[in-house]
């Protein structure tokens, strides 16, 4: 499942669970956003431990990714 936002929003998200969940050092970060092709939406996978305001969707559609 993923949570869709801002960069700013999605950012925040990874921010809260990175903190409660201690990562560090090789580690860093809970994960890395993804950014749809157009540039101006955001994604991250849910952590279930962690709710969110954000957009929940199941999976993200096939428009995220560029065409091979």
């Amino acid at each position: 499942m993923y949570y869709t936002g801002t960069k700013q929003e999605c950012e925040s998200y990874n921010a809260i669970v990175t903190q409660g969940e201690k990562y560090q050092s090789s580690t860093g970060s809970w994960s890395t956003i993804l950014e749809h092709k157009n540039g101006v939406e955001f994604a991250i996978i849910r952590n279930e431990k962690y709710s969110s305001e954000l957009e929940l969707l199941t999976e993200l559609p096939n428009d995220w990714f560029p065409e091979i």
